[in-house]
């Protein structure tokens, strides 16, 4: 039978997600749309930026601002097809999302904003939940180097938490093992490069 799913913010669907390391890129989706909307409740913009109303004139509203837990909502239909051990943390993570859009969209009915430290908090959960995705892809080179290239957004986001924490728990045996792997994978694929600024980005986790 072919495949019919049809998403309209995720490049990924049911039958990609399983093909070559489609399931990493959709982790780093999702944590990017997380960061999106942290940075939206931090700039006090309107809801709308973190949750929009279902846009009404598809395909002619291919210009309609998109919230970010509209995208995350759609990115996380995918994870029980890109993470099929993991059945309870994706249970997990979709029930907190669920209730995180259940009270935006309570708050945007009442025309009430979210105060930043409380959006924080129910944000702070979704990465926390996660976690098991992020150790079951440890050895995925493009997620490691997103991971280290954004630590100031997790630091935000996970405090008292950092990335430090997050790297201990995917990599317990020593955080001295990422290097040497992150080298050999884009050595492997040509993108000497960038060897250096590796280097540089993964010393400040290894001491």
């Amino acid at each position: 039978m072919p495949y019919s799913d049809i998403y309209l913010y995720s490049p990924l669907t049911i039958k990609t997600i399983k093909e070559g390391k489609n399931r990493a890129l959709l982790l780093q989706f999702i944590l990017s749309e997380i960061f999106h909307a942290m940075d939206a409740g931090k700039n006090e913009d309107p809801l709308e930026f973190v949750f929009s109303s279902p846009a009404c004139f598809f395909p002619y509203d291919w210009s309609y601002e998109v919230g970010s837990l509209n995208k995350i909502s759609e990115h996380a239909q995918l994870l029980e097809a890109a993470f099929p051990k993991l059945e309870t943390s994706t249970q997990a993570f979709n029930k907190h999302l669920e209730e995180l859009l259940s009270k935006v969209i309570s708050r945007k009915k009442m025309k009430d904003e979210i105060p930043h430290e409380e959006l924080n908090r129910d944000l702070n959960e979704l990465y926390q939940l996660l976690q098991p995705f992020f150790i079951a892809c440890k050895e995925n080179e493009s997620l490691l180097l997103f991971l280290i290239k954004h630590p100031e957004e997790i630091s935000s986001l996970s405090h008292p938490e950092n990335l430090s924490s997050l790297l201990a728990k995917m990599f317990p045996e020593g955080l001295e093992k990422i290097a040497p792997h992150l080298r050999r994978e884009y050595e492997n694929r040509g993108f000497h490069n960038i060897l250096p600024e590796i280097d540089r980005m993964i010393s400040h986790y290894e001491n």
